[in-house]
């Protein structure tokens, strides 16, 4: 094809598919006939000038979202096109989560602290509840891991009761725990966790960025027993079983009590780079919101989704479509 046609063939293409012309209109700015511009859109799709992708239900967004939600059992799913969105839309859910909420149980990391930054002051209609940390603090400066931090940047945004744990996440000994639990902040935040509504957290990896002290508490442990994701400072092996330590005496959620939060919102953070997996529950029955970032492993996701805690999810479209074929591909083999 000689380079004056292709140029032709380009431009007749551009004018119909980007700048949305009828090719009556493009006859009349070439003074062609009409015929004559269809025989040119049709050479320059054969010419491979022009390619038309008709899309398939399971990779439209309400067929992504169709399939995700029948894959892991979820109640919702939120498929977001642009990823600068993502913590935007992260912070919407929770707003369409809050009016139905009366204790909103934090977890920790700096996602979780992204996503209270989107959110506005609320005007009032939001102050109606409880605010609450669902795991102490740790001591690494990373900001996000403090989650009383959180609880307290939560209810000012929103008006609502924020109450702190002022406590370590992860004490050293037998006898460091049970200090921890026989203050009067943990006991009134164990009371909340019992009736806890709705809960956002960060869904995890092992290792973990930062630490959670996993050589004091489980030694090589978790090494040996192929550990590869966390849900706040739990771990998991690759079959979605829990490991435990005679030496773990972390103070957070219990996973019983997680299980029977209503409405859980489950966000895989950007950093996420192994398998995150959990223990699924028998008595599970909450829903739980996944909030995936757009560099989120997708190994990892897969394995957290398969924890059976996530009921609600929010995702790019991309990482959403990966998912969707990395399953594909594991029905195969």
């Amino acid at each position: 094809m000689k380079e004056k046609e292709l140029c032709r063939l380009i431009h007749v293409s551009q004018l119909y598919y980007e700048e949305n012309k009828t090719q009556s209109e493009i006859a009349r700015d070439l003074d062609i006939s009409r015929p004559a511009v269809s025989y040119l859109l049709n050479k320059a799709r054969k010419a491979g000038i022009v390619k038309i992708d008709v899309l398939s239900y399971h990779r439209t967004i309400r067929g992504i979202r169709h399939e995700l939600c029948h894959l892991f059992n979820l109640k919702s799913c939120r498929v977001v096109t642009l990823p600068d969105d993502l913590y935007q839309i992260g912070a919407d859910v929770l707003v369409e989560f809050l009016p139905k909420t009366k204790i909103l149980g934090l977890g920790w990391g700096y996602n979780i602290d992204k996503i209270i930054a989107k959110l506005k002051k609320s005007p009032g209609e939001l102050n109606s509840g409880v605010i609450c940390p669902l795991i102490g603090a740790i001591t690494a400066p990373q900001r996000g891991y403090h989650p009383d931090d959180l609880v307290k940047a939560l209810a000012q945004k929103t008006d609502r009761l924020g109450q702190v744990l002022n406590c370590p996440a992860i004490p050293a000994t037998a006898k460091e725990q049970a200090q921890v639990m026989a203050t009067e902040d943990y006991k009134r935040i164990e009371d909340y966790w019992k009736k806890t509504t709705t809960a956002l957290i960060t869904l995890g990896s092992f290792p973990s960025v930062p630490d959670h002290g996993s050589a004091m508490r489980f030694g090589r442990k978790l090494i040996k027993e192929k550990a590869v994701g966390c849900l706040l400072t739990y771990f998991f092996n690759p079959q979605g079983e829990l490991i435990q330590s005679e030496d773990d005496f972390a103070i957070q959620i219990p996973l019983e009590q997680l299980a029977r939060v209503r409405d859980v919102i489950g966000f895989v953070p950007q950093e996420a780079n192994g398998d995150v997996i959990g223990f699924v529950p028998q008595e599970a029955n909450g829903d739980v919101i996944g909030f995936v970032p757009q560099e989120a492993n997708v190994a990892s996701i897969i394995s957290g989704l398969k924890t059976g805690y996530f009921k609600h999810l929010i995702i790019t479209e991309t990482l959403a479509s990966e998912i969707i074929n990395k399953m594909d591909e594991n029905k195969s083999v």
